[in-house]
């Protein structure tokens, strides 16, 4: 098959001139431009949105453009939301997943067209097939989209070109993407108090008098770490009256300081509250991973090389690059969001991979909320264990500077994922391996310790998600 059947109806009977180029199999667009000759410019591609009241719309934009939504919606006064790969093909029953036409009236979707493709003499795009192009000249263009509102849309993209899974291990291709993150203006600095907390906690002057004071200029932050504190998960009984106490009584210095610092460090970001990856879901993950971590530590018992305080930081922050994909990209954060709770049994990583969006928001979605998140916490200067294991705790075969803090946090992702906790998805529940770090017998019996917290754990990442 060549062309979807009600595609090609309905152009012949539109009198559109156009000419069919066949081609081996490619389900890449963007390479089989390449291949072809074909400017990214004069080929287009279509985006199918709804808005919460199911009214769905077709967005035509070139190749190399990436879809601006917030204009989209200011401009037609309603709020798009993208569609899934499942839900696009529902609407295109004739056509090769992937492979769906720009083209809307044939499958009664409203649409709009980004201007810019009328400046080209000749557009090509797909017609239903991985096998065949079509392309038509400007005049036949302008016959095809008479009838549809035409409007900026889009912007150019900044990142190199592609539409396949991006190669992790291609060090150009990331910095590119490190590059353009640095340049987007929405990019977090790191919070005044995370600061502060930073330099005290890398200073060995700084007294516990000294670090309740710090924290006692943020009252949300302050009610966190005494409820913390008197959490019966660390079953002290007595009065605590002051940050101090909770640091000399309870919690010690190190862990008062990290605690802070995570919820500080959070206030950085702007996301929703639900879904699986709202911030209740994180802050449940990156709590239990923490505990989790900081028990295994401490059964592990090699404190120069993991030493539980730190491994507890680098629990609750490990993820924390799903906090800042929320909070750069929120309208594809909520696909992200519904494709996790559409599909259980599949990873944030294999999601994040096969987002089913255009533009340069592609690429940094591909890059991975690991990357994402690594990249962010060393522009902060936070400790290099901690970023390390953010950029590192899905691969497996990391064996760099602080890979028994990544083995460890590995190993915390893949205990929890037994209890439905994290984003390892269903299909991760193989047999759990410990890297030689601990006996799985040893391992188990700890996760059972911590999960019988979980009414005490669950309460505490209520609260700090509030």
């Amino acid at each position: 098959m060549e062309m979807a059947q009600s595609l090609e109806r309905y152009l012949r009977s539109m009198d559109v001139a156009f000419s069919i180029h066949p081609h081996e199999m490619e389900t890449s667009l963007s390479k089989l431009c390449s291949e072809m000759g074909i400017g990214p410019e004069q080929t287009a591609v279509p985006i199918v949105l709804r808005t919460q009241k199911q009214a769905f719309l077709m967005a035509v934009v070139p190749l190399d453009h990436s879809l601006d939504l917030d204009r989209l919606s200011g401009l037609l006064r309603r709020e798009f939301l993208y569609l899934d790969e499942a839900e696009v093909s529902a609407w295109f029953l004739d056509s090769e997943p992937g492979a769906e036409p720009p083209i809307a009236e044939p499958y009664e979707l409203p649409c709009i067209v980004d201007r810019s493709l009328f400046e080209q003499p000749r557009v090509f795009m797909r017609a239903g097939s991985h096998r065949a192009l079509i392309s038509m000249d400007n005049a036949n263009l302008q016959r095809l989209y008479q009838a549809y509102p035409k409007a900026v849309i889009s912007n150019p993209s900044v990142l190199p070109l592609s539409d396949e899974p991006l190669n992790r291990t291609d060090p150009t291709s990331i910095i590119a993407i490190y590059n353009a993150l640095d340049n987007l203006d929405r990019l977090p600095s790191i919070p005044v108090l995370a600061m502060q907390l930073l330099e005290q906690a890398s200073s060995e002057q700084t007294t516990a008098a000294e670090l309740a004071s710090t924290i006692e200029m943020d009252p949300s932050v302050t009610a966190q770490v005494m409820r913390y504190a008197g959490s019966p998960y660390f079953g002290y009984r007595g009065n605590l009256d002051s940050v101090q106490d909770a640091i000399t009584r309870v919690l010690g210095f190190e862990l008062v300081s990290n605690i802070a610092l995570a919820i500080a460090s959070s206030k950085a970001f702007n996301v929703p509250q639900e879904g699986p990856l709202g911030m209740r879901a994180f802050w449940k993950h990156a709590l239990y991973t923490a505990v989790l971590a900081q028990s295994l530590a401490k059964k592990i018992n090699r404190p120069q090389t993991l030493n539980p305080p730190r491994a507890y930081l680098c629990g609750l922050l490990h993820n924390i690059g799903v906090l800042l994909s929320g909070h750069l990209f929120p309208q594809e954060f909520r696909l992200l969001n519904h494709e996790m709770e559409r599909y259980p049994q599949r990873s944030l990583s294999d999601i994040e991979q096969n987002l089913v969006i255009t533009g340069d928001v592609q690429r940094f979605i591909r890059l991975g909320h690991d990357h994402l998140g690594g990249y962010l916490l060393e522009k902060w200067r936070l400790p290099q264990a901690v970023s390390t294991c953010a950029y590192y705790h899905h691969d497996a075969e990391y064996v760099g500077e602080h890979a028994e803090y990544v083995m460890l946090i590995q190993l915390c992702n893949r205990l929890l994922a037994q209890r439905k906790i994290g984003d390892l998805g269903r299909t991760e529940l193989h047999a759990v391996q410990t890297g030689g770090l601990i006996s799985d017998a040893d391992a188990f019996s700890v996760l059972e310790k911590v999960m019988a917290m979980c009414p005490e754990l669950d309460n505490l990442a209520d609260n700090m998600a509030a």
